[in-house]
């Protein structure tokens, strides 16, 4: 037996305990989340309130099978490997430590590494190196959401940084604002360095949620604006199984602005959402001598999933969530934790709830990145276009199996698609989350 199917077994082992006389959601928390809960007699700071300790983590194990051209190696890869630490005072004050043993994608190998203070009902403030998210497809745990991967949109605006997170959340939830200010020491989805300081304003509103009708209710719009007083990074967009198909070396630019405007919606077991970008770098230095400004750095993606059973998504603070809070786990929206707003749904009395997701991704780049000098067609396409078709079985509480498979159309043959313009690989991922 290898150490994958004996890894696969105890995990199967862990999720059947399932005596008829307890919730089987408490026989998982049980077996696989060790927690303390005291109150009283603590001292110093913590006296009179509740502690929560939480130690979990994240672990993904993937089967790739590539495209016959591309130049990547079918076989298992391991797709994250997070230990994670909670603590959690009173429900007011928070820290978070999520540690990167893989340390591929990111910096001081870790991800979320913060303290968190609410502030009366409505507020709260974050620092340390948080999350920077200007859409709710970024700002989403990747183990929420029912696709593999992030989008173009995600690769040019999403990063981890050192800094100050605010947010706001008004009455019923409906309103979420969050202002971001970083020191530009950070990293991007691939653990490219983000080495500028970067400021950031996002909202996001269900205007119909305390007036409308049911199925209206979840509409949520949403916009964000950032602003660099520099750029000095390289741009790179990958596939979601992680494949480049577009790098430069860094940029030595002037300052920098990002849009982003989004909209979606959810109903019962369906929901949609759409978000594009755009971007702007000026006064960008050209080999040879001069400067460009570089005004036409795009992309949108839009999704759909709908659960085939078992429960239906939600919706709240600017981010997607399948489950309820869990118990134990920080409450905090800035936790990444799944959602506890909206209402759940039961389709059919199976077990293990199906979700069945789709996703459609476009980026298209300023060709002054190719005519100035600053990439070239290999290993750079100016558009690329992925299409993508996710099945997720939820088979326990933080627990999934998933089978994948992404199509990319590219503007341009690209060497690590073999010398071709296009690439359709699959993908079968075993993950927990606890």
């Amino acid at each position: 037996m290898s150490w994958l199917d004996g890894f696969v077994t105890v995990i199967a082992a862990l999720a059947a305990q399932d005596d008829l006389q307890h919730d089987p959601q408490q026989e998982w928390e049980r077996a696989t989340r060790f927690e303390f809960d005291g109150y009283g007699p603590l001292g110093g700071p913590f006296g009179g309130r509740d502690l929560t300790l939480h130690f979990g983590g994240r672990l993904a194990v993937d089967f790739i099978r590539w495209d016959d051209r591309n130049s990547n190696e079918n076989g298992f890869a391991l797709g994250a490997l997070r230990p994670l630490f909670d603590l959690d005072v009173g429900g007011r004050s928070q820290f978070r430590a999520e540690f990167d043993l893989d340390d591929v994608d990111s910096k001081r190998g870790a991800y979320d590494l913060w303290v968190r203070q609410e502030i009366g009902r409505h507020a709260a403030v974050q620092v340390g190196q948080v999350r920077v998210a200007m859409g709710s497809e970024y700002a989403t745990r990747e183990e929420s959401l029912p696709l593999v991967g992030y989008s173009f949109t995600s690769y040019l605006t999403g990063r981890y940084d050192l800094g100050v997170r605010a947010t706001f959340d008004g009455a019923r939830d409906s309103l979420h604002l969050e202002g971001v200010a970083t020191i530009g020491s950070g990293f991007g989805l691939e653990g490219e360095g983000k080495d500028d300081p970067f400021f950031m304003g996002r909202a996001t509103l269900e205007p119909l949620r305390a007036h409308g009708p049911d199925w209206l209710k979840s509409v949520y719009v949403g916009a964000a604006f950032a602003w660099q007083p520099g750029f000095h990074d390289e741009l790179l967009l990958a596939t979601p199984y992680q494949t480049p198909v577009f790098t430069t070396p860094d940029l030595r630019g002037g300052p920098a602005a990002w849009g982003l405007v989004e909209a979606g919606w959810h109903c019962g077991p369906v929901r949609v959402g759409i978000e594009g970008v755009r971007g702007v770098i000026t006064d960008v230095d050209v080999p040879g001598g001069g400067d460009r400004d570089l005004d036409e750095l795009m992309a949108w993606t839009a999704f759909a999933s709908v659960f085939l059973t078992g429960e239906g998504p939600t919706w709240d603070a600017g981010r997607h969530g399948r489950h309820r809070q869990r118990k134990g786990r920080i409450a905090a929206a800035d936790a990444d934790a799944d959602s506890d707003g909206g209402p759940t749904f039961r389709l059919a009395p199976f077990s293990t709830p199906i979700e069945l997701a789709l996703r459609y991704s476009n980026a298209d780049l300023d060709r002054a990145l190719f005519t100035s000098g600053l990439t070239t067609t290999n290993p750079s396409t100016q558009e690329v276009r992925t299409a993508g078709a996710n099945l997720v079985f939820h088979v326990a509480p933080g627990t999934r199996f998933q089978l994948g498979v992404v199509r990319t159309i590219a503007a341009d043959d690209l060497a690590v698609f073999g010398g071709a313009n296009r690439d359709t690989s699959y993908l079968a991922r075993f993950e927990i989350d606890f």
